[in-house]
């Protein structure tokens, strides 16, 4: 679990909790996920590459590239885009659109998912390979809090029930001397 503190990056928006997450291809797999604890809420993760503050763009689990069409698609062998996020609540399986001859090209053709957690948890993030010695680069991914607009509590609601009451007593109070 070397690499898990080395591999989140935390920013703050204002509206929302943003956090970045580099899944390094040759440390973090699942028997050494990168670990984060988040609260409750929908959160949408997006795959970003260093362009916008990842430090990877796609991942190999191989140490060479072989034989791709002329479009850089369909290789043997080359760049994936696949990650898992699981939970206590959920598994989510990004499976990879394709074996790329770039790591630019399978980040341009990766899949974006989004979970919910019903209770505050650890949630781990990964790759799915068990030699990671030959692997090459890792996945980037943007998590955001989504704001969804939560119910007034009932404390909130018995305030505002008071203050109403007495609002209206005392105008009464004042109008009927």
């Amino acid at each position: 679990m070397t690499n898990q503190a080395q591999s989140e990056q935390f920013l703050l928006t204002h509206s929302r909790d943003v956090t970045i997450i580099n899944i390094d291809a040759r440390v973090n797999n699942n028997n050494n996920p990168v670990i984060k604890y988040l609260k409750p809420g929908t959160y949408e993760v997006q795959f970003i590459d260093q362009s916008q503050g990842g430090m990877y763009d796609a991942w190999s689990r191989w140490s060479f590239v072989y034989e791709c069409e002329e479009n850089g698609e369909n290789c043997t062998t080359g760049w994936l885009n696949e990650y898992y996020i699981t939970s206590s609540e959920f598994i989510v399986s990004v499976p990879t659109t394709g074996v790329y001859a770039t790591p630019e090209l399978a980040r341009s053709k990766a899949k974006n998912t989004s979970f919910t957690l019903k209770f505050g948890s650890e949630v781990s993030f990964f790759i799915s390979d068990d030699l990671l010695a030959d692997n090459q680069g890792g996945v980037s991914l943007l998590v955001k809090r989504q704001n969804i607009r939560q119910p007034p509590s009932l404390l909130g609601n018995l305030v505002l029930v008071g203050l109403l009451i007495a609002s209206v007593a005392l105008t009464w109070f004042i109008l009927d001397p």
